[in-house]
């Protein structure tokens, strides 16, 4: 038979028990790389990608989620806006000072590509149409090829229901 004295942790408290220990190990990390010898800048530019892409998910996660076509319409441009403003700001002389592994054209792409679905299957043409033209003119690069290949067919539709 297993007896169990619940009294045991009352007369001693390890200090892993009491957190103390956590908190450390997890503080640890931080207080090596503030003493590393970095210059404070160098951090700065990682922590801004890091905020900007969680915002950038943030919306992108949004546009796929909501039932509020204008609301899908706004993240688009967003979306599409920050792409550009990213590639604007990207020193090339450096490279990407981030590897990312969700590609934020192709988010604010796809989110293009579900406003515009969205608004052809309500009625909304004219909001399908600016949807679909913003794939074919801001994503023409190839890795975004199914994305304007079916802005292009949605674009097609459009067109063939006008005549």
């Amino acid at each position: 038979m297993i007896h169990h004295d619940w009294n045991i942790g009352l007369r001693y408290v390890t200090p892993w028990r009491s957190g103390w220990c956590l908190i450390f190990v997890l503080m640890l990390p931080m207080a090596i790389s503030a003493c590393g010898g970095h210059p404070r800048s160098s951090s700065q530019p990682l922590l801004t990608d890091n905020v900007r892409f969680m915002d950038m998910w943030t919306l992108y996660t949004h546009c796929a989620e909501t039932d509020d076509l204008e609301s899908m319409r706004v993240d688009a441009q967003v979306l599409s806006r920050s792409v550009d403003v990213l590639d604007a700001a990207a020193d090339p002389r450096l490279g990407p000072s981030v590897r990312l592994s969700a590609d934020p054209a192709a988010m604010a792409a796809s989110c293009a590509l579900h406003a515009g679905q969205v608004a052809h299957e309500s009625g909304q043409l004219s909001v399908a149409r600016e949807m679909f033209e913003l794939i074919v003119s801001h994503f023409p690069q190839a890795r975004y090829g199914y994305y304007t290949d079916q802005a292009r067919a949605g674009l097609e539709q459009l067109n063939a229901s006008r005549s």
